[in-house]
């Protein structure tokens, strides 16, 4: 269905159209959640198979023993599952092609609302208002609503043609400020040392469109990211380029869900259902393995502080109060 909705509006609407894009990132997710549940599915069958074979070579009788090997019997099957047939690889590379594509079309054709792009990455529990300071206001219409029967229908006429001149510049304004904000991938830090600059399309993402994009793809590569983890649990089968690749994918996906959070956080509500998601799917992020110390007997979080902060927001956001559980009351 999402695939001949995007052959529809593709046709009917054009590549640029925002709803063209976001079928296309639709049908990406949808194409890429059917492969991963098919890996889930194989998952638990590799590893009793593992463990069975673990269990053979190693002589052991009691099960306790076996505790220690899971980690292995896991990176094992994590390993196997991610050589898949080449159809698999085929649907995984098109729904990554989709999620792409529809990103780099909506960041470089911008449309509806803007704001200026996100320049660096917050760290830690850095005050929030100390990154609004980086020019990233909303750059919103403050012309009257579009059916003021206030104004006469000359009057109506002539702020919409204002409008839409307004909209234009509001565009092009958080386009030029986004480029001159330092978007452009600098990978250092600031000198303070609490920031890092955004990179690649991320530091393009100014709409709403754009922002469901960079959103959809960085779920596809946290579950890729996720596999890549998965197989590296065993410690005594490391590789230190494997290392590297994880982190470069982790920070993608990272970059990402900042840019997607920091565009829906300033043209939408804190309670909206889309912020939230941004705020859930990134701490969850934020609080896995870091690639260096996977496999290792203590796992440091990416960054559990800002993890905590998100989660913060996502209660404050909805008016959650935490109860001692002896204050209760109980039916």
């Amino acid at each position: 269905y999402f695939d001949e909705a995007y052959r529809i509006r593709l046709s009917e609407l054009g590549t640029n159209h925002p709803h063209t894009i976001q079928s296309r990132t639709q049908l990406g997710s949808a194409i890429a959640a059917a492969v991963i549940a098919e890996r889930k599915g194989r998952m638990g069958g590799l590893i009793e198979g593992e463990l069975r074979k673990l269990k053979q070579s190693k002589e052991m009788k009691d099960p306790k023993e076996m505790e220690a090997y899971i980690p292995e019997a896991v990176a094992r099957a994590a390993a196997k599952s991610t050589s898949s047939s080449k159809l698999t690889q085929r649907r995984w590379d098109a729904a990554e092609e989709h999620l792409r594509g529809a990103l780099h079309t909506a960041v470089e054709n911008p449309r509806g609302e803007s704001v200026a792009a996100l320049v660096y990455v917050p760290l830690g529990n850095n005050n929030k208002a100390d990154i609004a300071e980086q020019g990233s206001g909303r750059t919103g219409l403050t012309l009257p609503p579009k059916k003021d029967r206030s104004l006469s229908k000359k009057e109506r006429k002539m702020a919409e043609k204002e409008r839409k001149r307004e909209k234009r510049r509001a565009n092009a304004t958080a386009m030029q400020q986004s480029t001159l904000g330092g978007g452009s991938g600098d990978s250092g830090n600031t000198s303070d040392g609490q920031f890092v600059a955004i990179q690649g399309s991320a530091s393009k993402v100014t709409t709403l469109s754009a922002a469901t994009a960079a959103q959809n793809l960085a779920v596809f590569i946290k579950h890729y990211s996720d596999w890549m983890r998965l197989s590296l649990m065993d410690a005594n089968n490391k590789v230190p380029s494997e290392n590297v690749k994880l982190n470069r994918i982790i920070q993608e996906a990272r970059h990402l869900y900042e840019a997607a959070l920091h565009v829906r956080s300033q043209i939408l509500d804190s309670h909206h259902p889309e912020v939230v998601a941004s705020k859930f799917s990134l701490a969850e992020l934020l609080d896995s393995p870091d690639a260096t110390s996977i496999g290792l007997e203590e796992e440091d979080a990416i960054d559990s502080d800002r993890a905590n902060v998100l989660r913060e927001e996502i209660l404050t956001a909805y008016n959650v109060e935490e109860r001692e559980a002896d204050k209760v009351d109980t039916i």
